[in-house]
Order: C-alpha cells, then structure tokens, then sequence
C-alpha cells in the first residue's frame, strides 16, 4: 500500500512540476488547423494539390470551432466533487468535546448542509479517467461527425471548383483528472476549502475523405485524386497535454440545523490557473453559490442543492455560458462503516453554442453544360452551430468505506443520462481517498 500511494505522489509531483505536451502544437489548436491554408489537404494531381481548404468564416470551420469550444469547456469545467469531509463533528456543550453528528459519510457529488466543525481538518484526492464516447448525439468513433470541404475559387478554373470532399471526424478523446482538496472548519458552522486539479488530455484525430467529384465526373482525366487515382484519403494528428487545471476555492456557511435536518449556502469560485490553449483550463474565472438543503442526522438523509453559476470571457474561447446548477439525491449509512449515496447532477449551460444537422445546396457546372445554362445542385448533409440551451445530467452512484480510523475510500460511477447533448462519458467511475484530522 506505501508503494502504491508513493507511486501516486510522484506521478502527481512530475505533473504539477512538469506540465508538458508532446507536440509543438497547442492541443486547442488540433481541430482547427486542419485545411487551413498553411495546413491545406494536398492531392495527387500537381495541378489541383492544395485547393480544398476550411475558409474562415464558412460552415465548415464554425463547426470545428464549435466543438473545439464545448471540448475545451467541458474538459476543464467537469464537476470535482464534494467539498465536504465525510466525517462532520460538533461541540457538545454539556462535555465541551466534539461529537459525531451523524453516521452518514455523506455524498461525493452534491452537498448536505452540515459542516465539518470546529478546527477540523480534511486532506484528500480523488482520481476521475473519461474516455468521451459521443458529442451531441453522435459517436465519435464512427464518422458520425459528416462535414464538406469544398474547393475554394481560382480565376480560370471554371467548373473544377464544384468537386466536394466529404470529411467525415473520427475522434478520440480522453482525460485524466486528480483532485487534491482541503476542507477546514473554521467555526462550526463555516467551512473554507480548495480543490486542485492536474489533468492530462490526449486527443487523436482522424478526417476520412471522399472526393465527390460532382462537377468533373466524365472528364477525360480526374482532376482531383489521391495516389492511385482512388477517391478516398486520410489525415491524421494526435497530441497531448498535462498539468495544472482550474483551481475551486470553496467555501460553506451552514444557516440553520437541527433534528429536521439543515440549510447552508455555499460558494466555488473555480480560477483561471488552467492553460487554456492546451485544453487545461477555460481561462475565464466561474463563480457559482449555491442552496443546499438536507436532511437530519439519521442513517438516511435526502439533500437538495440548487446554484447559478456567473463565467466571464475567455480571451481564446470567447463568450462563455453561464450554468444553472442542480443535483438531490440520498446517502444511507447501510453499515457503521459504509455508506450508500445516490444523486442526479444537472448542469443546464445558457445561451451555449450548439451543433445541429442540416442540409447544404452546392451549386456547380459541369464543362459539358451549355454557356448559360442553370448552375446544377447537389445537397448534402451538414452540420451548423445554433444558440440554446445544453441541458447534461448524469446520476451518481457508489459507496462511501470507513477501513480504519477517520479514513474514507469513497467509488463511485457516473452514468450520463443526456447522451445527445454536448460531450459524453456514458460511464465514468471515480475514485476518492480522504482523511479527517
């Protein structure tokens, strides 16, 4: 077991000491940069090699720069957890000791009202692995995500510029987070607390292509291939990034408690320490306050918390949503040693840029149609951005194990419950280690 937690400190100790990406790139750049014009999709034919670029400002690049933006916002936004101890304590004036004030350790996702107490001291970590399975609806790992590239205009070139290149998105995206916290009570019935994250990112793209030739077919000589003359062709790019992410200061104010159960107010203001342009951070400070309110001190307490979340902008991400925050649920003491929790956790992102599909007219000629005739069309499927609202919710399940002491090993899986909205992990487990002094 020393071992174990010895090889976690270090890993943890090069991560902070030695953020890193592997490639000379920014990470946020990766999607972006692909046919642009100093990254143009280069073809066989010398004469037509580097003609279908992502023109700023058309369909195809307001996509990628959409889902740029939500995987970067999401990435570094996930929820960290509780900020409360597992083991919570008050004075009981008739022995002048701290007492036990409940036999609940509490949930990992949402808040109960009661505080930590008096000079109490928590230290802890928790571990969150996401392998992203769908965005918006769609698999990531099929070439769901259909975008067109299309030929951008050359004097001269007549009717070469309607061919298309369908640019189907393969992606794979995974993120490691661990989270060091501390909760202090300062009084017994305000708590103060920080939460720091260090992420590592990995991305890998892949563009599949198939060039339509809508406007040259029946020419002599294709005037748009790749080797070989065939009509499908790949690119490629990968990289990754870790360290520091957005770090939460936290804080707890319990109102009123009693035999009925609690109401406290709470306050995370999450810093823009995260470097933005590798996925780390949004680089745009959130502060979120927050209701909670719980049950009483019996084995099983329901809780409620309901907060708003305010963002600023971000200086590479632009405008960025402000969230209405909610989560209820229970955790059940089945055992003096372990407890059961349960939540729903909701996030309902405002205003936020979203992808919807739809369809595209492209108007080409062919060099056999007559001087003056009507320009031909085909249609294709596409995709476009849309202001609404993002609705994620997933629910939290997992238990809560006391081994020893004031020691609690906390597993818990997260289940998305909203796969067709925004980046998904269908199925996220969460690990937790923390320690009450």
């Amino acid at each position: 077991m020393r071992r174990v937690c010895q090889a976690v400190v270090s890993a943890l100790v090069v991560l902070v000491l030695f953020p890193q990406t592997s490639r000379a790139q920014n990470l946020s750049e990766l999607l972006s940069n692909f046919f642009t014009r100093e990254n143009p999709l280069i073809l066989a034919n010398p004469e037509h090699a580097a003609h279908f670029i992502a023109a700023e400002g058309t369909a195809f690049t307001q996509t990628v720069d959409t889902l740029n933006r939500n995987i970067a916002y999401q990435l570094s936004s996930f929820p960290l957890g509780s900020s409360s101890g597992g083991f919570t304590f008050e004075l009981d004036p008739t022995l002048g000791t701290l007492t036990r004030t409940t036999s609940s350790f509490g949930p990992l996702f949402a808040e109960r009202a009661l505080t930590s107490g008096k000079g109490k001291l928590t230290l802890g970590g928790s571990y969150v692995h996401s392998t992203y399975d769908r965005f918006e609806g769609k698999e990531l790992d099929d070439g769901s995500i259909q975008l067109t590239l299309t030929h951008f205009n050359i004097p001269g070139d007549n009717h070469y510029e309607g061919d298309l290149i369908d640019s189907d998105l393969v992606l794979d995206i995974e993120s490691d987070t661990f989270a060091m916290f501390a909760t202090y009570g300062v009084t017994d019935r305000l708590d103060l607390g920080i939460a720091v994250p260090i992420q590592k990112v990995k991305m890998d793209a892949t563009f599949l292509l198939t060039i339509l030739p809508v406007a040259t077919v029946g020419d002599p000589v294709p005037s748009h291939y790749f080797q070989n003359f065939e009509l499908q062709g790949s690119l490629h790019d990968s990289g990754e990034a870790s360290g520091i992410g957005d770090i939460v200061l936290r804080g707890k104010l319990n109102m009123t408690q009693g035999d009925w159960g609690g109401l406290a107010a709470g306050l995370d203001v999450r810093l823009p320490t995260g470097d933005e342009e590798n996925l780390l951070g949004t680089g745009a400070t959130q502060v979120k306050g927050f209701l909670i309110a719980s049950g009483g001190k019996s084995k099983f307490s329901p809780h409620v918390n309901l907060g708003y979340t305010f963002t600023s902008d971000s200086d590479l991400l632009g405008t960025l949503p402000d969230e209405l925050n909610y989560s209820g649920g229970f955790d059940a003491a089945v055992h003096p040693r372990v407890t059961l929790t349960a939540d729903v956790v909701g996030r309902a992102l405002l205003d936020a840029q979203r992808l919807v599909d739809t369809e595209t007219v492209y108007r080409f000629r062919r060099a056999s149609d007559p001087v003056g005739s009507l320009p031909r069309s085909v249609t294709r499927a596409d995709l476009t951005t849309e202001q609404g609202t993002l609705n994620l919710l997933f629910a939290a399940l997992g238990l809560k194990i006391n081994p020893t002491g004031r020691l609690l090993l906390s597993g818990n899986v997260l289940l998305s419950l909203s796969k067709d909205n925004g980046l998904q992990d269908m199925v996220t487990p969460v690990i937790q280690l923390d320690y009450n002094f």
